[in-house]
């Protein structure tokens, strides 16, 4: 049985593209080479919070902005458990008179079990922006920073992992850690 040689070249095309794109997955490091990755992308954060609280403008209101999965939490690695650098900056942050906001694309519906898991994790938090049903992630974590600013809080820092934490803007500086090629949500 002859096959048409249009349907050879169509089967050999659709393989080539499935070996390029398994080849571009980006495979997950060991939780140990996460930590690191992470604490590379934290690194200064501590000094820059630092001296943004020492050349605020009396009476301004400062605050963080961070989102929850593999960044406030390592969901992936060690579900439950803080982020080092992550808390000791939210530390810091409160030590300096700053409101940590946390931004998460988790459902409003789960809002009194993400509480509780922050809390065992020894984060200390001053609000919660949750994701609306049917919101667009990007759009709904514009609209969570929006209202902190809106309600006179100048957001310094913005700590995500993916880029719908930091699409529109809103915030001095940005410290994205690491996903993965979307792999950690």
């Amino acid at each position: 049985m002859r096959r048409p040689l249009s349907a050879v070249l169509a089967l050999l095309a659709v393989l080539a593209l499935l070996a390029a794109a398994a080849s571009a997955t980006v495979s997950l490091p060991s939780q140990a080479r996460w930590e690191a990755d992470v604490r590379d992308v934290m690194a200064g954060s501590k000094a820059y919070l630092q001296r943004r609280s020492d050349r605020a403008a009396p009476g301004a209101q400062l605050a963080l902005n961070l989102d929850i999965d593999n960044s406030m939490l390592a969901t992936h690695y060690a579900p439950g458990e803080a982020m080092p650098p992550v808390l000791a900056l939210t530390r810091l942050a409160h030590d300096l008179g700053m409101k940590v906001f946390v931004n998460t694309a988790r459902k409003a519906s789960k809002r009194f079990a993400t509480i509780e898991e922050l809390e065992r994790a020894g984060y200390e938090i001053d609000g919660l922006c949750m994701r609306r049903r049917g919101a667009d992630v990007a759009a709904n974590k514009q609209r969570c920073r929006r209202s902190f600013v809106a309600d006179g809080y100048r957001l310094v820092a913005n700590v995500g992992n993916n880029a719908t934490d930091f699409v529109g803007g809103g915030y001095d500086r940005a410290y994205r850690l690491p996903n993965y090629d979307k792999q950690l949500s």
